[in-house]
């Protein structure tokens, strides 16, 4: 069994958020077309992001996707908790969220975030250097900060996490629960974050404008699309489907 696992924001959506929005925000179907690719050959798409449960599972109605992976994996990635208590509860309640805020001058609480969080807290803007360092010394490594991703006024979105949770780990489970073959199954993004599912799947492309915008991840992956956004998922699952 095969699987392929994409990213939404940046990647299958374009500027915007639009499924039909391409380079520059200019009208493109490529994504739908990649989308239909898919279902044509049976081939299941979850859905893997930073959005909550709620809003992914919204998204994937509407995409026609088979399945979701939400918060980055940080609702199902085995974070003590109290009883009651969901993910993101147990890292509001160490304070760390609050101190980061007041640490770090240019970060905000993300306007998407504000409801149905249920592993991670989320935020936009810009950290400093030695934010990711602070989160993990203060949490004694329980907690990490991840750079989710550039947005288009220059800033990034963040995601305040337990350490163990990550795009790559979710695949990995999902890949396990399925009985699908990893080597057989295709992931697509556009950010270090979602770099981390190349080591659980056969195959992984990073869509043009994730490399432009990360010199140095473009650097280390060995697949980047000719096309961006919807386009280069597109160019991926026609190279990887007309393989096999």
């Amino acid at each position: 069994m095969r699987v392929v696992y994409l990213d939404l924001d940046g990647t299958l959506l374009g500027p915007g958020g639009s499924v039909l929005a391409g380079d520059g925000g200019a009208p493109c179907d490529a994504g739908v077309r990649a989308l239909l690719r898919l279902r044509a050959l049976d081939v299941p798409v979850v859905l893997v992001s930073g959005r909550s449960r709620a809003r992914l599972e919204t998204s994937a109605r509407l995409l026609g996707a088979d399945g979701i992976l939400p918060e980055l994996g940080a609702c199902d990635c085995g974070h003590p908790t109290a009883p009651g208590e969901t993910v993101h509860d147990a890292i509001a309640r160490t304070g760390i969220p609050a101190e980061l805020l007041r640490r770090e001058a240019e970060l905000e609480i993300h306007p998407a975030a504000q409801w149905g969080r249920e592993g991670s807290h989320v935020f936009r803007g810009r950290a400093g250097d030695g934010a990711a360092a602070w989160v993990a010394d203060r949490s004694g490594g329980a907690l990490r900060l991840a750079d989710n991703g550039r947005l288009g006024d220059g800033g990034h979105v963040y995601h305040l996490l337990p350490a163990a949770a990550s795009k790559g780990a979710a695949v990995a489970t999902d890949i396990a629960r399925r009985g699908a073959d990893p080597d057989a199954c295709l992931a697509v993004g556009d950010s270090a974050e979602d770099a981390a599912m190349a080591a659980h799947v056969g195959a992984f492309a990073l869509v043009r404008n994730g490399a432009e915008a990360d010199a140095a991840l473009a650097a280390r992956m060995g697949w980047v699309t000719a096309g961006r956004y919807g386009a280069g998922v597109l160019e991926a699952v026609l190279e990887w489907s007309g393989s096999r």
